[in-house]
């Protein structure tokens, strides 16, 4: 049995990495190794290996690659909404398309502070502190504002206020920094596709940034849990 399902393997047909751009990109014009490679970092996608260490995907890892870039580029979804997607349809199940957040759906909208207030419950003294902080501009106030006052608000439940996140505003800055000294000299180039390369560069490295992030966070915490 063990060996007739080794020869079944042997005869699926496997990609490499080069092979997969090839059948995507027509229809993801941004993809890249690093892309495909961040992808299964995360834990989405998973090829398997020859025995020299290279990837090599399959006709359903391809599948997979595609429900994945499809839910980023048309619905904005995060990797933490696409994930538990993808796990309800590995356990079996017919889970509805997921759709745009309430983030999304606020996305390129303007809000007063009243506004922003009414609808994030932040109190005026947390709103005050957080522009002071400089986590909020002068009205009218982004959708990123808005999500950064939920979050405030969230905190709020744990005591922490926002005059306690000067440290994280300082590395936020640093990270900026970094992001723009990258994309500058692509925007300098002004191709017509420069706006939208620089676009995708800094999605990539912040989301390698917020992986950093996440598991230096994530090891401190598994030692508190253990």
């Amino acid at each position: 049995m063990e060996s007739a399902l080794s020869r079944l393997q042997d005869h699926r047909r496997l990609y490499t990495i080069g092979q997969v751009l090839a059948v995507l990109k027509p229809e993801f014009g941004d993809l890249s190794p690093s892309k495909l490679r961040f992808l299964e970092d995360q834990g989405l996608v998973t090829p398997e290996r020859t025995e020299s260490g290279y990837r090599k995907f399959s006709d359903s890892q391809i599948e997979r690659l595609r429900i994945i870039l499809t839910l980023q580029r048309d619905q904005y979804l995060p990797l933490k909404v696409i994930r538990d997607h993808l796990d309800e349809l590995d356990a079996g199940r017919q889970p509805l398309l997921p759709t745009a957040t309430p983030a999304s759906l606020r996305k390129g909208q303007r809000f007063s502070t009243a506004q922003l207030k009414l609808e994030t419950g932040l109190s005026d003294a947390s709103f005050r502190e957080g522009a002071e902080l400089g986590l909020f501009g002068a009205q009218p106030h982004s959708s990123h504002e808005v999500e950064i006052a939920f979050a405030l608000v969230g905190l709020e439940e744990f005591g922490i206020q926002p005059r306690h996140l000067r440290g994280l505003k300082s590395a936020a800055e640093r990270e900026i920094g970094i992001i723009t000294g990258v994309t500058e000299p692509v925007l300098r180039k002004k191709a017509p596709d420069s706006a939208a390369k620089a676009g995708h560069i800094s999605r990539e490295i912040a989301e390698r940034f917020g992986a950093i992030r996440s598991h230096l966070i994530a090891e401190v915490i598994e030692e508190i849990e253990s």
